[in-house]
């Protein structure tokens, strides 16, 4: 298929938004594109507030057309309204990555197939720092062709139209971060509301489709119906082809919707077993499944599952995933290890992976607690000197994890007095602020350690162990930070240097899809 092209020849390309009353986001989103396109195309649904006006001052062409509870019919209108050759499509809030921008100029430029739409990597940043970070491929690049239109009033998507053209799916480089808001409660719960009415109205036109039991469940869980929501999964398992993705995310979605119901336990259990037998090597259903077997103190199972994500472990991109799931498995397997008394093979599980992931912090840190645990000064301030961060930030940092291999060796006082300093100074890592809690309440100062142990609650709102200490602290009538509400589970068992291996995990979040 041949394409039109600009002045210098080159095929030219629109970034393609729908939005509604987003005047907080939209400067951002718009600015991150400001280079790479050479038209900007924003249909506006009904907003109140300054949208259109924001768009207009990044040079956008803004049509206005009312919301009729569709997707597709706004997203189709606005492509109605493109010129261009090729449609990029952003959500209010996304920015394209610096990098990405130029990289997605070059591609359509020059590598671009007319017979194929791309998808791109979506990434929602975690809202715990110490947390993994999500991403899913998404379909954001296509050509403008006759007959290639959005079907669908949520979720909408662009299959039947490609099978219907014979346009294949193809990834291409580039990444899109979402906004920090698709981490928050009330934003989910609203967007997941008004989805709960598009379902509704589309299941009472078309009945109910794989798709909208996907879309149904996801928007119980957002607004807190699990029950409902394990229901509408469990269907869409029985309703998708076997193997598809579509079956993958109805089991990620049933796990999730199970997650924290005492009650449902063994069928949690259960469920994953039935999801590993279709997929057998889904790294975050075998992880997943470690946690479980972990709390039910099953450590030579938990083993096998985490080890088998780390030696084999497969994602499909087209599923939200965590973008650390295969250092996690490592961390997971390498904690399992520790709880069975087996350090030295917990060493080497870490420093094998941080081989193949040299880059990760995650790993890293990991091997700097195990070597800290064994009083491993040199090799634990090697490895903190590895860490990426500011000079500054670092040389404390150094100073914390000489400091804290002194606690490990029952050198009390120096070590408080060395992590105290490196405080002082203004050293708030997270390992600091663990070890310097750690000190002040094995010295019995408590009302001192209570600041900084919010300081590193704050910082990793789902770390398990500092919230041992802080239960401990509030059975003494200490006050305790309310604790964070997560979904499905796949992380590891959390041990504390004071008090005994607790049956609790660090719990990371793996998302559920949406539009």
């Amino acid at each position: 298929m041949t394409a039109p092209t600009d002045s210098r020849g080159n095929p030219r390309l629109a970034v393609a938004m729908i939005v509604r009353n987003e005047e907080d986001v939209l400067a951002g989103s718009l600015q991150s594109v400001a280079r790479l396109a050479d038209e900007i195309v924003v249909l506006d649904t009904g907003s109140t507030d300054r949208t259109v006006e924001v768009a207009r001052g990044f040079g956008a062409t803004v049509h206005t057309i009312p919301w009729s509870d569709d997707f597709s019919a706004a997203r189709n209108a606005c492509l109605d309204r493109v010129t261009a050759d090729w449609v990029l499509w952003l959500d209010a809030g996304e920015q394209l990555t610096a990098a990405s921008a130029s990289e997605l100029r070059r591609f359509v430029d020059g590598q671009a197939d007319r017979a194929k739409v791309y998808a791109l990597m979506i990434e929602i940043p975690p809202a715990d720092p110490s947390a993994s970070a999500e991403q899913i491929a998404l379909p954001r690049l296509m050509p403008k062709l006759d007959g290639l239109r959005f079907t669908g009033r949520v979720r909408e998507t662009l299959s039947a139209a490609m099978e219907t053209l014979g346009l294949e799916l193809d990834a291409m480089p580039g990444r899109i971060v979402r906004h920090p808001r698709h981490n928050d409660s009330k934003f989910k719960a609203v967007r997941a509301r008004r989805n709960l009415e598009l379902v509704a109205q589309e299941v009472a036109e078309t009945g109910w489709q794989p798709v909208l039991l996907l879309a149904h469940g996801e928007a119980c869980v957002d607004v807190g119906d699990n029950a409902r929501a394990a229901t509408a999964f469990r269907e869409a398992v029985g309703n998708c082809p076997r193997g598809s993705t579509d079956m993958l995310e109805a089991y990620y979605g049933l796990l999730t919707a199970l997650d924290g119901d005492a009650t449902r336990r063994d069928e949690q259990l259960s469920v994953a077993l039935e999801a590993l037998d279709v997929f057998p090597l889904d790294a975050q259903l075998l992880c997943a499944m470690g946690h479980y077997l972990q709390s039910r103190e099953r450590m030579d199972l938990a083993e096998r599952s985490f080890g088998a994500a780390v030696e084999h472990g497969q994602v499909d991109l087209q599923t939200w995933h965590l973008c650390e799931i295969s250092e996690i498995a490592a961390v997971c397997l390498g904690l399992t290890h520790q709880l069975q008394q087996r350090d030295a093979e917990a060493l080497a599980t870490l420093e094998d992976a941080l081989g193949r992931f040299e880059h990760s912090t995650r790993l890293r840190r990991q091997l700097i607690d195990l070597y800290v645990k064994h009083g491993r000064q040199d090799d634990a301030r090697r490895a903190a000197e590895g860490l990426t961060l500011a000079s500054n930030e670092r040389d404390l940092l150094v100073r914390a994890v000489g400091a804290a291999c002194r606690a490990t060796a029952d050198d009390w006082t120096p070590a408080l007095e060395g992590l105290q300093s490196a405080y002082d100074a203004g050293c708030r890592d997270p390992m600091c602020l663990r070890w310097l809690s750690v000190a002040l309440l094995s010295g019995g100062k408590t009302t001192a350690a209570m600041p900084v142990l919010n300081q590193w609650h704050e910082l990793e709102p789902n770390n398990g162990e500092v919230k041992i200490y802080l239960d401990a602290l509030a059975a003494d009538g200490q006050e305790k930070p309310a604790a964070d509400v997560r979904t499905l589970r796949v992380d590891p068992p959390v041990a504390s240097p004071l008090l005994p291996t607790p049956t609790t995990t660090v719990s990371q979040s793996m998302a559920d899809s949406g539009v």
